[in-house]
């Protein structure tokens, strides 16, 4: 097989192998026993990942009534009978709120012989919202576009939206009181950290409205906040609202799945198909372009330093764009085509692959999951006198890749566990 069909069949064997139904299934049924103490269970799934999910939870027989599922997508269940709230990401819609509101009148039905059981899932911060009275929802969208545009990373925007909304934060765990809550989760967070896995809504918070002022002077955004926001913010470090709660009760946080299991399956079918694998320790989370070149260099060392064949890389995290164009692409995408401008320093004896892709098969507001460079994309590349430096500061990477038949697509895969890597290596020596 060519490295393109080994990289693809490693990266969709691992999806399958990971896929969020069949590890929903796994947790419950091992909690079986102790989940037929509870009268009633109700199950509340959202996320990227919240329909496959909900179809984990077959075994049980307590359920109450009709589970709610809140996602960004209209394919329904297949295995449980569900209300389905359709909602938005990256940034919320109406039916963000909608569908919170719909989760909170379903939840406070519940006693303390109940369980509520989320099923939680990356891209929940976005499409489960519910902003404090007094915020329009088109204040906090241009919010999260102001923060997504910054360049602050995955936990700091988190920490903003926890402290603009009414469920976020640990919030949602109180809500359920007095019933105790499991929530089990796949993370798209690269540290696990559960209080910033789609903003924590049932994980104890540690941040504090000042921290999330900070964060907003930090990226110089204060000035281009809508007056509801500044003001709401400014009420929240003077002590005149509830923060988020620092400790919450009968509440266990559980992770099914994360980009480092992710990384270790990817690692396990390479071996399978005859590589020496690596599974490099650094998780990627800075600026696309300059992540790309590390790992580069990383890739350049490990060769230097081994005499096998058939080499395998495996890597992973969530890196940021810092838009300063207006071409199209997505942070894999712009990771990819950074690597590539490296292309020269490859020696020429070695058959090499890139894979760059977001598990949860979007990247950016395109079509692509990511971008897969080899010595085909350098050939194409060399061809069309491309300047690939001026993509990359236009932050066009779609259109470069696209035009050397190098984007890698996989449309929507039902997980979210943020970004890997795969490099593959075969040495003619």
């Amino acid at each position: 097989m060519t490295l393109r069909q080994d990289a693809d069949q490693i990266y969709k064997n691992t999806l399958k192998k990971l896929q969020p139904t069949q590890i929903v299934k796994k947790e419950v049924d091992a909690r079986i026993q102790s989940l037929k103490h509870f009268n009633n269970i109700y199950p509340i799934a959202f996320g990227k990942a919240a329909i496959p999910m909900i179809d984990g939870i077959t075994s049980l027989n307590n359920i109450y009534a009709k589970p709610i599922v809140v996602t960004n997508t209209n394919k329904k269940p297949e295995l449980i009978d569900a209300d389905l709230y359709v909602s938005s990401h990256p940034t919320p819609n109406q039916k963000s709120i909608i569908g919170a509101e719909a989760v909170i009148n379903y939840i406070k039905k519940s006693n303390e012989d109940d369980l509520v059981l989320f099923l939680i899932s990356g891209g929940g911060s976005s499409i489960l919202s519910l902003p404090p009275e007094g915020i329009d929802l088109k204040d906090k969208i241009y919010l999260t576009k102001l923060l997504l545009e910054s360049g602050c990373d995955i936990n700091e925007l988190n920490i903003v939206r926890k402290h603009i909304s009414l469920i976020k934060g640990g919030r949602l765990a109180e809500i359920s009181r007095p019933s105790k809550v499991l929530s089990l989760i796949i993370s798209d967070v690269i540290n696990n950290d559960i209080s910033s896995i789609a903003s924590g809504p049932t994980a104890p918070d540690k941040s504090t409205f000042s921290d999330a002022s900070k964060i907003i002077q930090k990226y110089n955004l204060f000035n281009q906040l809508p007056l509801s926001i500044k003001e709401y913010l400014e009420q929240g470090k003077a002590g005149e609202l509830q923060d988020t709660p620092k400790i919450i009760s009968d509440t266990e946080n559980c992770i099914i799945c994360s980009n480092e299991t992710f990384q270790k399956e990817l690692s396990n079918t390479a071996i399978n198909l005859g590589y020496k694998t690596f599974i490099v320790e650094e998780n990627y989370v800075g600026e696309a372009k300059f992540e790309a070149k590390k790992l580069f260099r990383y890739m350049n060392e490990t060769i230097s330093a081994q005499k096998d064949k058939k080499i395998a890389i495996i890597s992973g995290g969530e890196t940021v764009v810092k838009i300063k164009g207006d071409g199209k692409g997505g942070r894999n995408q712009e990771f990819s085509l950074s690597f590539l401008s490296e292309y020269t320093q490859i020696r020429k004896n070695i058959d090499w692959l890139l894979l760059s892709v977001g598990t949860d098969g979007i990247d950016g507001p395109t079509d692509a999951s990511g971008g897969i460079i080899d010595s085909n994309s350098v050939n194409k590349y060399v061809s069309t006198n491309l300047d690939i430096d001026r993509y990359l500061d236009n932050n066009d990477s779609y259109s470069f890749l696209d035009k050397i038949d190098s984007l890698y697509k996989t449309g929507p895969t039902g997980t979210n566990v943020a970004d890997v890597q795969i490099i593959l290596l075969d040495n003619h020596q």
